[in-house]
């Protein structure tokens, strides 16, 4: 394993260029932290004097407390994060943000091709976790019908297996025959290398388009075992690709993807101004939020259709969402870091003096304080399912990651390695309860995982440049980050098959559940 920089952080498990091959199992085990012990931390208990966390007295404000020196370092530094010249903080290159809907150059890595079970009757099952699994050899010939329509549906399939991690493109060519035939010879295809083959077409009839998608495994005949046929508007085959993407997932692995889904981050748009924009997760549909309110930082999805953010009036910085001219919350100083669940909302506000961690509703009402300490607590986020949040604090001396309940209960200290980690996300759909966060290590950023019972932690990229703003993907097949080479990328839960989806500088990343 390559040894970290300093003695805290763990080597990615891959090495130096986690693009190489699959990280082992090799975790590093949890250290014991430097004063106290692992298991309860001293600054984990509530000081003396302090309300309980449910009682309705804990909103009243506090007269003139000052932030603490390390509380208020850290909240420069999150705020530095937010408003500080990109390239000041992550080494941004020079790079124009791209225009509307450009989805950046891409770099695959390679990886290793995949291990196999037949199952009796139903398809072969993908092994999508694990350091040997092997990568499912599929075809995607060129589509019959319109030609340019028919070219641009293949682009959009062949993209979405690659970003996927889960499927090895073969030469499309080789037992091709006529585009507009949907069948297939298996013998000439498994000769190619392709253990599965997408074959379909795309028909115009003016703005009206009617497209038909076929997955084929070589080992079950020359039967389909996936159809759909899609009737609408030429301006959305892409949308439908994703969907049948997303069926085919479904079928070897028995989750349906999640191509169609959206990423929200902030960027600048000026010397003085940030913006919030979404983009679907291959790097299409950019969509501006908002515009001439200066500052807006910190974005997270909202009620459906709908973004909260953080914009700066004055020495105040209000939360907004984006269906509403007022703001939702202007308390005081600093009102940022919204995360909700269901009619539930986690902020950040500064009300008291300190950055803490309250309770609203998603219309802005007040309902607890959570945390309470001299110390800062920021970045909440929500679990799945909402029982526990997961946030920053700095309470045993520098930024750590946190969890407690939903009612500010049974709060614990996560990380034990590195000394500076910040911006959580959970895993919805890993085995055990897992977070991905940046770390930093020496002069920049790299992307971790932790498992919250054990405490393992994984490494996911090293000697990258500077990598930040981890989110997982809805389905915790994918992370989402922002690098300093240059944009977005997504890459596997391994660390690897990072492509680059969107050109660009881009902050506080947040996949859409």
């Amino acid at each position: 394993m390559t040894a970290p920089r300093f003695g805290e952080l763990p080597a990615a498990a891959g090495g130096p260029s986690p693009a190489a091959e699959h990280p082992s199992d090799r975790r590093p085990a949890r250290p014991e932290p430097a004063e106290g012990p692992t298991a309860d931390p001293p600054a984990l208990g509530r000081p003396k004097g302090r309300p309980p966390t449910a009682d309705p007295p804990a909103l009243s404000r506090a007269k003139g407390r000052p932030l603490g020196r390390s509380a208020a370092s850290l909240l420069v530094a999150l705020l530095a994060a937010a408003l500080i010249a990109p390239a000041f903080v992550l080494g941004q290159s020079d790079e124009e943000p791209p225009e509307e809907g450009d989805a950046g150059t891409a770099t695959s890595a390679e990886l290793p091709l995949p291990q196999l079970t037949e199952g009796p009757t139903g398809p072969l099952e993908l092994e999508i976790y694990g350091p040997t699994r092997e990568l499912y050899r599929i075809a995607v010939p060129p589509l019959g019908g319109h030609a340019t329509a028919a070219q641009e549906a293949r682009d959009v399939a062949k993209n979405d297996l690659r970003l996927s991690s889960l499927f090895r493109l073969v030469d499309g060519t080789a037992g091709v025959g006529d585009p507009d035939d949907l069948g297939v010879e298996p013998t000439l295809w498994m000769d190619a290398g392709a253990q599965g083959v997408i074959k379909g077409t795309v028909e115009l009839d003016g703005g009206d388009m009617t497209m038909t998608l076929r997955l084929f495994e070589m080992v079950r005949g020359d039967g389909a075992v996936l159809e759909r046929t899609y009737d609408g508007s030429r301006s959305e085959i892409r949308s439908d690709v994703h969907d049948f993407i997303n069926e085919v997932l479904l079928y070897f692995t028995g989750l349906r993807g999640i191509f169609g889904s959206r990423i929200l981050f902030a960027r600048p748009t000026s010397r003085e101004s940030k913006d919030i924009f979404s983009v679907g997760m291959d790097g299409h549909g950019m969509k501006q939020w908002t515009r001439d309110q200066g500052k807006c930082i910190i974005p997270n999805w909202g009620p459906p259709g709908t973004v909260l953010y953080t914009a700066f009036e004055g020495d105040w910085a209000k939360l907004y969402r984006s269906d509403r001219t007022e703001p939702l919350l202007s308390e005081p100083g600093l009102n940022m870091g919204a995360s909700i669940q269901g009619d539930k909302m986690a902020v950040v506000l500064t009300r008291d003096g300190n950055a803490e961690i309250y309770l609203a509703t998603v219309e802005g009402e007040l309902l607890a304080r959570l945390t309470f300490n001299d110390a800062i607590d920021v970045s909440p986020i929500w679990a799945p399912g909402g029982g526990r949040l997961a946030f920053v604090s700095d309470r045993d001396g520098t930024p750590q990651i946190y969890v407690m309940n939903a009612d500010g209960s049974g709060q614990s200290r996560v990380t034990f390695r590195g000394s500076y980690n910040q911006t959580p996300s959970w895993c919805g759909h890993c085995d055990a309860p897992s977070l991905t966060f940046a770390g930093r290590d020496g002069g920049t950023f790299d992307v971790f995982t932790v498992e919250i019972g054990t405490g393992t932690m994984r490494r996911l990229t090293q000697f990258q440049g500077s990598n930040a703003d981890p989110t997982w993907s809805p389905d915790g097949r994918l992370i989402g980050f922002y690098s300093s080479r240059g944009g977005i990328y997504l890459m596997n839960t391994e660390g690897l098959n990072q492509n680059r989806v969107l050109g660009g500088f881009a902050e506080t990343l947040r996949w859409a559940r």
